[in-house]
C-alpha cells in the first residue's frame, strides 16, 4: 500500500499555504514550488482540486496566491485522500487477486480480508488525523 505523489504533494501544498495564511500572506506557487521540490504543473492539478472543493481560495494578479479556507482542525487527512485520490479505499481488497469478485459490501471479505481490515484500519488512522496536526508535525510528512 502506497499513498499516492497526488495526496503526498497535496498534504505538503497545504501545510505550506496554511502556514502562509496563518501569518495572514498568501501562497503563491512558485513558492510552493519551490520549497516543496514539487512541479509546477503537477502543483496546479492539485491546487485546482483543493480549490473546487473550497478547501482553499485563489487570488490572480502580481499579488496573488493561496490561501486556506477551512479551519485546519476541520479537514481530515481521509478527506483529502478522497479529494485527491481516484481510488475509493486506501487498500485494494484484493489488488493481488486473479477474481475480483470481492467487494467493500461484502460480509465474508470485510471480516475475513486481510486487506479489507488494514483499510479500514488505514480509514480510521487518515479520518482521526487533521491537517492540524500536520502543521504541528511538518517535520513527520
Amino acid at each position: 500500500m502506497k499513498i499516492s505523489t497526488k495526496v503526498r504533494y497535496g498534504v505538503k501544498a497545504l501545510v505550506y499555504i496554511a502556514e502562509s495564511s496563518e501569518a495572514g500572506k498568501l501562497a503563491r506557487i512558485k513558492e510552493i514550488s519551490e520549497s516543496e521540490n514539487i512541479s509546477v504543473q503537477y502543483l496546479e492539478q492539485i491546487l485546482f482540486k483543493l480549490k473546487n472543493v473550497n478547501i482553499i481560495q485563489g487570488k490572480r494578479g502580481p499579488n496573488g496566491g493561496y490561501k486556506l479556507s477551512v479551519n485546519p482542525n476541520d479537514i481530515t487527512l481521509h478527506e483529502l485522500y478522497k479529494i485527491l485520490d481516484e481510488e475509493v479505499r486506501v487498500i485494494d481488497c484484493n489488488e493481488n487477486s486473479k477474481s475480483k469478485s470481492c467487494s467493500n459490501k461484502d460480509d465474508e471479505c470485510s471480516t475475513t480480508c486481510i486487506w479489507s481490515k488494514l483499510d479500514v484500519a488505514m480509514t480510521k488512522i487518515l479520518e482521526d488525523t487533521t491537517l492540524a496536526e500536520l502543521i504541528k508535525n511538518k517535520d513527520m510528512i
